[in-house]
């Protein structure tokens, strides 16, 4: 319509400018690009009017078609954004319904229309480490690294991989690379400072351990990762000590020393300065050490190590008159009357264990360390009957047979006392499952010493 209606007033336009020149005749000079023409001034008017119509008509045209070529290319571009759309929402659905291989096929089919979404790539890396595929899933990293050389998160992941596989080498290396893009990236300081604490390289986790000291915020933050800092001072210091040689266990004492005075109430501070002592041959330092441990924590553990101490020096005299100073002034603590009582069977004092067993059963139901230990009393008594009966109570009730030590934070069980829990990995979260209760100590319940220095 608009067309006809242009063509209509372009040839009434034409018509009248002929007219015009029919009526007026002129001759004119044109000159063009260094030619002269003669031609008639209406026939020039007429001509340059059609040549500036024209070209708005070709310059309309182009716009018009290049509008049209846009509204193609978005209309396709929409479509394909609609299909891998769909297809992102397929491999999302049968990922999360567990489908794992349907799902890798889906997002392969998204990467091969658009291989910039590293999101797929890492989402693909999920895959393959749960499919136990390692090598597929730093394959599918690698990808993702090269779109984004400087991308924390990528390199994070390839050293959780490495770690997996074993290959500390290469895991180091990629934190370090995380590191050197973000100084105090805390996550890529706290892997790298787990890698040398599992294969037991103290120095370069306690150097890890400053840096992540020096970029953590907030106060609790900041005790637990001190915490952390003596924790690895401690493994240090008793790694020194297992090596031997009075130069090591110098060292191992000063850094013993230094933990203390830095933190008094971290306990395996003290119980490591008493182990010390007793390895350089001052146990009556060692006792001492214990018993003040005991006295400021009422752990157990101090306990314990009280009883290696006087047992292997032939004196249960002593070591029975701290236990009975010790129930005296806390006679509700089952638990420490349960190791008192392991200790009578130990030096065939059994009526005194059956005495404080039966004590503890008044309180205690249904322990089956406690029916344990019942049972071997009645064996040590030759009363066989009784102990079979013990036996079976035992393996009826459900739990261990000996009190187990437990971590306070991830109830993480160990059959010994350890100053790490490797599953939460904290320090200094473990005791006897069963609560032990505070002591109040109206009196010294140990032999008066003197006390080594701190």
């Amino acid at each position: 319509m608009w067309v006809k209606l242009l063509l209509s007033f372009l040839f009434i336009v034409i018509g009248f400018f002929l007219w015009l020149s029919y009526l007026n005749p002129l001759n004119v000079e044109f000159r063009f690009f260094g030619k002269t023409y003669d031609t008639d001034l209406p026939i020039l008017m007429i001509s340059s009017f059609v040549f500036g119509a024209m070209l708005v008509f070709v310059g309309t045209l182009a716009r018009d078609a290049k509008r049209a070529i846009e509204s193609y290319q978005k209309s396709r571009e929409k479509r394909r954004e609609e299909s891998l759309k769909e297809e992102l929402n397929k491999g999302m659905e049968v990922f999360l319904q567990g489908n794992l291989p349907k799902a890798k096929t889906h997002f392969i089919e998204v990467l091969k229309r658009d291989p910039t979404q590293i999101d797929l790539y890492l989402r693909l890396s999920e895959i393959a480490l749960q499919e136990g595929n390692d090598q597929d899933a730093l394959h599918w990293l690698g990808r993702a690294e090269l779109l984004e050389m400087k991308n924390i998160d990528i390199l994070i992941r390839q050293a959780e991989v490495h770690q997996r596989m074993k290959r500390f080498d290469e895991a180091i290396r990629a934190l370090k690379r995380a590191l050197v893009l973000e100084e105090g990236d805390l996550r890529a300081l706290k892997s790298l400072r787990q890698i040398y604490l599992d294969s037991r390289r103290w120095e370069e986790a306690i150097r890890i351990q400053k840096s992540v000291l020096k970029f953590t915020n907030g106060k609790q933050a900041e005790e637990e990762e001190t915490l952390f800092y003596l924790g690895l001072k401690y493994e240090r210091a008793r790694e020194l000590l297992g090596r031997g040689g009075e130069q090591n266990l110098e060292n191992a004492l000063k850094e013993a020393k230094e933990i203390i005075r830095e933190r008094k109430t971290f306990q395996p501070g003290f119980v490591l300065l008493g182990d010390i002592y007793l390895q350089k041959g001052r146990w009556t330092a060692a006792g001492n050490v214990w018993g003040k441990g005991f006295t400021r924590f009422k752990s157990i553990i101090f306990i314990l190590r009280l009883e290696e101490l006087y047992l292997a020096r032939e004196d249960p005299s002593t070591l029975l008159r701290i236990y009975q100073r010790a129930l005296k002034h806390d006679p509700e603590n089952w638990v420490l009357a349960f190791f008192y009582a392991k200790l009578c069977l130990r030096l065939e004092m059994l009526d005194e264990a059956l005495e404080e067993i039966n004590e503890i059963s008044l309180r205690v139901k249904d322990c089956p360390a406690l029916h344990r230990l019942l049972a071997e009393i009645y064996l040590h008594k030759k009363d066989f009957s009784r102990a079979a009966q013990e036996f079976e109570k035992t393996f009826e009730l459900s739990g261990t047979s000996y009190l187990s030590f437990v971590c306070t934070t991830c109830e993480r069980e160990s059959k010994k006392w350890i100053a790490y829990c490797p599953q939460c990995r904290q320090w200094s979260t473990y005791t006897i499952k069963e609560a032990e209760k505070a002591i109040s100590l109206t009196s010294p319940l140990f032999p008066e010493r003197a006390h080594p220095p701190l």
